[in-house]
């Protein structure tokens, strides 16, 4: 990486493509690229401690300093460039201790070299000081990809040859068109937008800072830049990082360096010894990736004017947030993560349905299926322009585009209709409306043809329709709003009789009762009460309900008992609404002998044909109660004697 970061800065006045390759064996690693051959101050940067490069006139690396990376791997290193080839040799004749002897920076002329070279080429052949070295330095080649790209402009193809496998990898530009820089990697096309900006103005701040005036005292100008990588479709592709190790680069990738974010980007950060972390105290890092955090926010303005990415640009700011480390704490949490954040909460970049644009804090997004949000506008419930503001309970807010997508950390808010039903105020204010009755038809029928399913799974996988018991939006015939256990909804047949009409009129007066303008008044099935009585769980007061409540504790024996007429016309009553579903509840019974009686205590009549007739040895029993046949309507009333045992 620091070979390829000085031949990008040697072919900075060339005109022609840049080109860099590598081969590796298991016993050494040749370099070389075509760019602008070794002049002395170049060799002399070689062969010294310090460096011929200016970066304060744009160059990336630090010749000379960077080239002694390859003592880490080798003792005797070779460079041919030019008329000059001569190599660093820790092992050398005439050394008589390489440990007091300067050989790093002592060069030695070669008068052949030691394997075919390019004469038009500058090449380094850098033997390997032991064959386990090969293994991973074959592992971070393979590593080496298309987002190289964002800090080389030079350089247009990137070759690697393993010579013990044969297997051979390239990464190429292939020129930008429309904005767009297009990649070949292993034969594979990918597709960029980067966007790049110079930084000239070094804040005060920023410049006195000791580390600035130690290694940056004269830089006036540095190039940052992002990355956005777009599928063959033309699509933003925010599946994944897209980016080597943690996505962060300083001309060279940061291993240690995780930015959270899921787009590479670039800057002369200042990196901790060993450049695989970001120094994340460093004030010159700070402003430059402020400075990188405005350069997301002009990529966020640009997607946002763009006919095709202004719907998917939010997933490609999902962020991993990782609270703890120091990275994250010091640096691209405050200085990346949250100033990009708060952008997209305020700045109107997110389409909406009306074609305006909205901050993400201001977009809902209708969590309704197609089906169920047209006929929401078109049914009458919801008119489109007030969708947003009554499921969100704010007036501020709008509806998104509905090809908008979302990521896992940046998301749209959603509201449905279970947003509606928790909008109280907004429900009392239709209730309270003279249309109120027809808009909450029109509420009900809407629920009622697009249930919702709940999924769960016994011996095999169910849908059950979910249900609305516990949301108060029933209307009520006084204009109120109750769960629907709280209400009933008379329906009494016409044959149910006059008594039960009578007892119905007085149970309304002290129930709270369903609006009776909520129901088709045509007198057809109705799918509006089958959805208040199934899915809303308002009550049915039909003749049994209306026996159960108000005719069967007359004759309970829990009670006082009734007159004997009485006793006998509600027992008739109950035995025609409620049939047998008494079981186990103890009546009073009127007697023969005029008294009344708990129906443990009296027997059978003879003429309700019991199988043993105890009135027949009436006299041989004192005090037995015979059940009063008047219960019977007639001779065969089987059902009554059912009834009362």
């Amino acid at each position: 990486m620091e070979f390829l970061q000085n031949a990008e800065d040697s072919g900075r006045e060339l005109e022609t493509r840049g080109e860099f390759d590598v081969s590796i064996s298991p016993t050494r690693i040749k370099i070389s690229h075509n760019g602008k051959q070794f002049d002395e101050r170049d060799l002399r940067a070689l062969c010294g401690i310090g460096s011929s490069k200016k970066p304060e006139k744009g160059t990336l690396g630090y010749l000379g300093i960077g080239f002694k990376s390859v003592f880490k791997v080798t003792d005797a290193p070779e460079v041919y460039s030019g008329d000059l080839r001569f190599k660093f040799d820790r092992n050398h004749h005439e050394w008589d201790d390489p440990s007091q002897t300067p050989w790093h920076i002592t060069p030695l002329w070669l008068d052949t070299p030691s394997e075919l070279v390019d004469e038009d080429r500058t090449t380094f052949i850098v033997p390997l000081r032991n064959s386990s070295i090969h293994a991973s330095l074959t592992e971070d080649l393979a590593k080496l990809n298309t987002e190289l790209y964002l800090f080389l402009r030079w350089i247009k193809r990137i070759t690697v040859l393993d010579e013990r496998s044969g297997k051979q990898w390239s990464a190429e530009n292939l020129g930008e068109q429309d904005g767009i820089t297009t990649l070949r990697h292993n034969g594979k096309e990918q597709r960029f937008r980067f966007f790049r900006k110079t930084v000239t103005k070094i804040p005060d701040w920023v410049r006195e800072d000791r580390l600035t005036q130690e290694y940056r005292r004269n830089v006036t100008q540095r190039e940052i830049t992002a990355g956005f990588q777009l599928d063959a479709a033309g699509s933003l592709a925010s599946g994944s990082a897209g980016a080597m190790y943690g996505g962060v680069y300083s001309f060279l990738p940061l291993g240690e360096a995780k930015s959270g974010v899921k787009f590479p980007i670039q800057a002369d950060f200042l990196v901790q010894p060993g450049r695989d972390a970001i120094n994340y105290e460093a004030k010159w890092n700070h402003w430059l990736l402020d400075e990188v955090a405005d350069l997301c926010k002009t990529a966020i303005l640009a997607f946002a004017e763009h006919d095709k990415w202004r719907y998917e640009f939010l997933p490609a700011f999902d962020f991993t947030k990782t609270p703890g480390l120091e990275s994250y704490d010091k640096l691209f949490g405050p200085r990346l993560i949250q100033p990009l954040e708060e952008f997209l909460r305020s700045q109107p970049c997110i389409p909406t349905v009306n074609g305006s644009s909205a901050s993400l804090s201001a977009v809902i997004r209708l969590g309704e299926d197609s089906k169920a949000a047209d006929e929401l506008v078109h049914s009458g419930v919801l008119a489109a322009k007030e969708i947003a503001a009554v499921l969100s309970g704010d007036s501020n807010m709008h509806l998104v585009d509905r090809r908008v997508r979302d990521g896992n950390s940046i998301k749209i808010r959603v509201v449905d209709r279970w947003d509606l039903l928790r909008n109280d105020a907004f429900l009392k204010q239709k209730a309270a409306e003279p249309e109120g009755p027809q808009w909450f038809r029109h509420l009900y029928l809407w629920l009622h043809r697009h249930p919702v399913y709940d999924t769960y799974f016994h011996y095999k996988t169910r849908h059950k329709v979910r249900g609305y018991h516990d949301f108060e939006f029933v209307l009520t015939a006084d204009a109120r709003l109750l769960a629907g256990k709280e209400v009933s909804v008379l329906q009494i047949a016409d044959d149910a009789g006059e008594f039960i009409g009578d007892l119905a009129g007085k149970l309304q007066e002290q129930k709270p009762i369903l609006h009776q303008w909520v129901l088709d008044q045509q007198g057809q099935a109705d799918p509006v009460r089958g959805f208040l009585i199934g899915l809303a769980g308002v009550q049915v007061l039909d003749a049994k309900a209306v026996c159960r409540e108000k005719v069967l504790p007359e004759i309970l024996a829990s009670g006082l008992p009734p007159s004997c007429l009485d006793l006998i016309r509600y027992t008739r009553c109950c035995k025609r609404f409620l049939g047998t579903d008494l079981v186990g509840a103890e009546i009073w019974i009127a007697a023969k002998s005029g008294r009344i009686r708990a129906a443990r205590e009296v027997l059978l009549a003879r003429e309700f044909k019991p199988a043993q007739n105890w009135e027949t040895n009436e006299r041989y029993v004192a005090g037995l109660e015979f059940a009063d046949p008047s219960y019977l309507e007639n001779q065969e009333d089987g059902n009554l004697r059912a009834f009362l045992i």
